[in-house]
């Protein structure tokens, strides 16, 4: 009996462990797919695969890294308010040196929705949270700069232009710094009432 037991015990084990490594191969092999459907622009096709393997957690890919590939096949279509619940699913479960680019992707979600006041907010957590991640903080400031500046703010948007511009070497450095200065002389001739705009 302790030995009929012990067997059935034994095949049980090896079952479930061949299904586990069944799952985990089918998970990889349709992760490889999905990727190669993103890659060549069939993105409701990647979607979905994205989608059925996060319903079958795998051990070998990441939540947080399908919850990215989900967000970026969302953001592909458009759908910017899918795409922002997808990456703020990501940013719980993801590595430290991960999250800067979502919460990116998170700021950039909103300005496409039009919420530039929610975007500015999620682009400042980037060097407020992060700030070693080097050049996602000049990126952020520079999109809280944008969103300030559509919404009105142009002081507020001169600030975070002047911040997007770092040392003032690279190309988007000074890019920013002549963003700063359009918008405090736009301010300066509004503020005058005189000049043409």
């Amino acid at each position: 009996m302790k030995k009929g037991l012990t067997n059935l015990l034994l095949i049980l084990l090896l079952v479930s462990a061949t299904h586990g490594v069944s799952h985990a191969a089918t998970a990889q092999s349709d992760y490889g797919k999905a990727n190669k459907l993103f890659s060549a622009g069939k993105f409701k096709d990647a979607l979905m695969l994205y989608q059925s393997i996060l319903s079958l957690p795998s051990r070998d890919i990441a939540t947080s890294v399908l919850y990215t590939r989900i967000g970026d096949s969302h953001f592909q279509l458009k759908d910017y308010r899918n795409a922002l619940d997808a990456y703020r699913s990501a940013l719980k479960d993801q590595k430290f040196s991960e999250r800067p680019v979502t919460q990116y992707w998170i700021g950039f979600c909103c300005i496409m929705q039009g919420k530039d006041t929610e975007a500015i907010a999620e682009f400042l957590k980037i060097p407020e949270n992060y700030p070693t991640s080097g050049m996602w903080i000049t990126t952020a400031y520079y999109w809280a700069g944008r969103a300030s500046e559509r919404s009105g703010r142009k002081e507020q948007a001169a600030e975070f232009y002047r911040k997007a511009s770092g040392s003032g070497k690279s190309v988007q450095d000074r890019y920013a710094l002549k963003k700063a200065e359009a918008v405090r002389s736009k301010e300066r001739v509004q503020g005058t009432g005189s000049g043409v705009q």
